[in-house]
Parts: structure tokens; C-alpha cells; sequence
């Protein structure tokens, strides 16, 4: 099956009253406490139903199949994260402040429930062909907003090399991603401790180097 034929599989989005928007996040919550609490394996159509209270006919109305459940809650839980991470960065006064606070606040974002999802569905999409096939538009979409966020932090901040802050972030992105996973069975590691307090060091060196004084 072509890449083509796989993502095809995945509807795209139609238009929805009010109550369908609602019933839609309703699904999309019920589905990310499921995979928090049962792991991607472990969720399904069946499990979302229950944790919604909703009937099965609600779901399928919204995600005919659990392949598009899975990639909307993906989609969900991403964006989840860039809402969290966007209003962290409007708190401060100015965009140098904020390119500052990127490291802290990407690292809140990777606390949420949201994130956990975003990791069960990039595990799964490892030996998944069909998920990893429809989860990478979503994936290159929500990328290129990153991008855009950092770019305009960048620019904002005075920094000249606005390519290599970019390159930065998603280093900075990745890294916490691991290490999050890492203290995921034991938050009191203190090897993978002291590596985390060593990126907040080099981001704020970084820092330091990169926007003008």
C-alpha cells in the first residue's frame, strides 16, 4: 500500500455545529486520559467510549476508524502543547525575555498529559506503517508553526541567525522530549537530573551569545 493510498484513510476534516465541536473534544480528552492511563496498545474505540460516557455511534460519527482517532488525538495533544507553550510566552514583556524562557517553559509543556500522547504515538508509529504514515502531515504542519514561534521570538530578540535559533529550539525540543521519557519511571534519577540542569545551562549560554546586549 502506497503512502498515498495509507493517508487517505485518514478523513479530512469537516464542518461542525457547536455540539459536534464539544462532543469532538469530549472524544479527544477521553482518548488522551486513555492513552495516558492505558498506553497506546491498550485504547480503544471501546475505552474512549467508556471514559467519555458517550455511545459508540458519537465515536464513529467523529472517527470512523481508530486509526482516525488516534491521529486526531494526536493532532489534539500537539496543538494542546503549542496553546501552552504560546500563552507561557505572552506572559513575558518582551520577546528576548521569552526566548530566554523557551527551555523552562518547553520543558512545562513536556510535563502535560498531552505530551505523554504525542510520545505513545510516535512509539507506535515505529512499527505502525499506517500511523506513521498518516501522523507526519500532522506532524510537519504542527513543525512549521514551531518553526514560525521561534522564528518571530528570534527576530524579536535581535538575533541575526535566525536558522540556527530555530535548529536550537528543536535541539532544546527533543532533548527535554528524551528526558522526560527518561525520569518517566523514576523522576529522581540524578544523572538524568544533572543533564537537564546542564541544557537549561547551555540554553542560557546560548542565550547569553546570541541576543544582543
Amino acid at each position: 500500500m502506497s503512502r498515498s493510498e495509507t493517508v487517505e484513510k485518514v478523513a479530512p476534516p469537516r464542518r461542525r455545529n457547536r455540539r459536534g465541536e464539544e462532543t469532538r473534544r469530549l472524544i479527544l480528552d477521553a482518548t488522551i486520559a486513555c492513552l495516558n492511563a492505558r498506553g497506546y496498545a491498550g485504547t480503544s474505540i471501546e475505552t474512549v467510549m467508556e471514559e467519555a460516557g458517550i455511545s459508540r455511534g458519537s465515536v464513529l460519527n467523529q472517527f470512523p476508524t481508530r486509526l482516525e482517532l488516534m491521529i486526531g488525538a494526536a493532532d489534539h495533544a500537539m496543538h494542546e502543547m503549542i496553546r501552552h507553550t504560546g500563552e507561557q510566552l505572552a506572559a513575558f514583556e518582551d520577546d528576548a525575555s521569552a526566548y530566554r524562557a523557551f527551555c523552562d517553559i518547553t520543558w512545562q509543556s513536556n510535563q502535560l498529559p498531552a505530551a505523554a500522547v504525542v510520545t505513545e504515538i510516535l512509539l507506535a508509529a515505529r512499527w505502525d506503517s499506517e500511523l506513521a504514515a498518516a501522523f507526519r502531515p500532522i506532524a510537519e504542519r504542527v513543525e512549521t508553526e514551531i518553526d514560525a514561534l521561534v522564528a518571530r521570538l528570534a527576530k524579536g530578540s535581535g538575533i541575526e541567525d535566525i536558522d540556527a535559533a530555530i535548529v536550537h529550539a528543536w535541539i532544546l525540543i527533543l532533548s527535554l522530549r528524551g528526558i522526560t521519557l527518561e525520569l518517566a519511571y523514576d523522576p529522581g534519577r540524578k544523572i538524568i537530573l544533572r543533564a537537564l540542569d546542564r541544557i537549561g545551562a547551555e540554553h542560557a549560554a546560548h542565550c547569553d551569545e546570541v541576543i544582543p546586549h
